[in-house]
């Protein structure tokens, strides 16, 4: 099992500067669900906490997008294994080859 949290956690998510979005799906399965609506929430709101499956199967990870002083956050699912996804804000980064570019669904 897995959170958002956990998710935010591992890629470095700075709490302090970071705003987080969670869109509510319609359906069993965020990943695929319509949002229903949207709201920016806080370090303490339990949708956080909230455990998903992150193996194989329907998207269960809650939609979420976060933002911090340095990077954007989002899940992504790839053969059914959700994951999170950090994009740098500063492009920049990538010029260092040991920072290795999105590639979402990729290796």
């Amino acid at each position: 099992m897995a959170t958002v949290r956990e998710f935010l956690d591992g890629g470095g998510f700075d709490w302090q500067s970071g705003i987080i979005v969670w869109q509510k799906a319609d359906g069993y399965a965020p990943g695929w669900g319509a949002p229903i609506s949207a709201e920016a929430i806080d370090k303490d709101h339990p949708i956080l906490d909230q455990e998903f499956d992150a193996g194989y199967g329907s998207p269960t990870c809650p939609r979420f997008v976060a933002k911090d002083k340095d990077a954007i956050y989002f899940p992504d699912q790839y053969d059914g294994a959700t994951s999170s996804v950090k994009v740098w804000l500063d492009i920049s980064r990538y010029l260092d080859i040991k920072e290795e570019t999105p590639y979402p669904g990729g290796g």
